[in-house]
């Protein structure tokens, strides 16, 4: 069993944040604040909008990519994801998604390595 490293970077209300988490393959994980270690919901629990973004990095693809949940676990974003041993790092995109209390970052990695 391998850990697979994923990242995203996020403007949010013209603020950088990175979250990411290491990922045990096969499995379905929370992406965290970088710096907090809180998770999307309690680092934006007032509100927040999502401008832009850049990344979905990750050692291995995901093959749901990275997804913002809502409240009722509804996916609210896909972001697309982006190996970064076949790519540079990517410019910044357009969001434009809400964010609040409850919502998760979550990634879900493949049993095999990519």
């Amino acid at each position: 069993m391998t850990n697979s490293h994923i990242s995203i970077e996020l403007q949010v209300n013209g603020q950088p944040f990175i979250f990411n988490v290491d990922a045990t393959d096969g499995s379905q994980t929370e992406l965290t604040n970088l710096v907090s270690g809180r998770s999307i919901g309690d680092t934006f629990s007032a509100g927040a909008v999502i401008q832009m973004a850049r990344g979905g990095y990750c050692e291995n693809y995901a093959p749901t990519g990275i997804q913002l949940l809502d409240m009722q676990g509804n996916v609210a974003y896909d972001f697309p994801v982006y190996r970064l041993e076949d790519q540079n790092a990517s410019k910044l995109f357009p969001v434009g998604v809400n964010v609040a209390l409850n919502y998760q970052l979550v990634a879900t990695t493949s049993a095999t390595l990519a």
